[in-house]
């Protein structure tokens, strides 16, 4: 009975997170470049589907011992969060210092942080003459930065970047914005913002053929509030139905106790 309990209590716990994944994507559904997150369950089911792919286990090994321990504790519980990577709309602005990627592959931004990794394209020239990203001021990454460390200059009246991110000014070509991508994009961290930077020894590449820059349009966030509301009530209503068995089986253990003492 106990162990219901502990089930539907586990279950109440993913639900929580479900909703605050959700309400994070609703709150972020105007946020260009913007990437949905939802979460992995991690249950006994699962565990043991892993596991057994892996048997035999030599005994008396850290693998017996975590075998054993996720055996006892089967109780269903996060596994992790995870982005949607899908490609958002594009959206046309008209601003020629709007760019939207169509395809894979990321544009660089420099933080104080080091670089780091976004779709968002909405982009600016501050007072320096220098191009950044418009809602953070970081400056934005060319394929000069990586032989010279320069950033993007403009110093000109006709800017003109192609498709395939090469810079002119005034007819000359002065960089070309870079743009990296990933094998394995369950090894980016979504950062502040809607900025990424890789973990477990991830490095960027370049990006497949047919990624291409569109000037004058923006990618919006790839959350469709549709959808998002759906889950929501979908959460909202798995929430309830443990709470229910909680109070069930808590209603049924009460019973049970208070007639073993009136036998005492």
């Amino acid at each position: 009975m106990f162990s219901g309990v502990y089930d539907a209590a586990g279950g109440m716990i993913i639900e929580m997170q479900r909703v605050n994944n959700i309400s994070n994507n609703i709150a972020n559904l105007n946020t260009p470049g913007f990437k949905k997150e939802r979460i992995n369950i991690q249950t006994w089911s699962r565990i043991w589907g892993e596991a057994n792919a892996r048997l035999p286990i030599p005994p008396d090994t850290k693998a017996a011992e975590n075998f054993i321990n996720e055996t006892v504790d089967s109780v269903p519980h996060l596994d992790t969060d995870y982005v949607d990577f899908s490609q958002g709309p594009l959206k046309y602005t008209g601003n020629n210092l709007d760019f939207a990627l169509s395809g894979k592959g990321f544009f660089l931004v420099l933080t104080p942080q080091g670089i780091r990794y976004t779709r968002n394209g909405q982009f600016d020239i501050n007072a320096n003459g220098i191009l950044v990203q418009r809602d953070t001021g970081y400056p934005v990454v060319g394929e000069n930065y990586f032989r010279t460390h320069k950033l993007i200059k403009i110093r000109g009246r006709n800017l003109l970047i192609r498709s395939d991110g090469e810079i002119y000014v005034d007819g000359t070509k002065v960089d070309k914005i870079a743009i990296r991508d990933f094998k394995n994009y369950m090894n980016l961290k979504k950062t502040a913002n809607t900025d990424f930077v890789p973990i477990n020894g991830e490095t960027p590449i370049l990006p497949p053929k047919g990624t291409y820059i569109k000037e004058g349009y923006i990618e919006l966030s790839n959350v469709s509030v549709v959808k998002e509301m759906i889950k929501l009530i979908e959460a909202q209503r798995s929430f309830d139905r443990y709470q229910k068995v909680i109070d069930s089986l808590g209603n049924e253990l009460l019973g049970n106790t208070v007639r073993n003492l009136s036998k005492v």
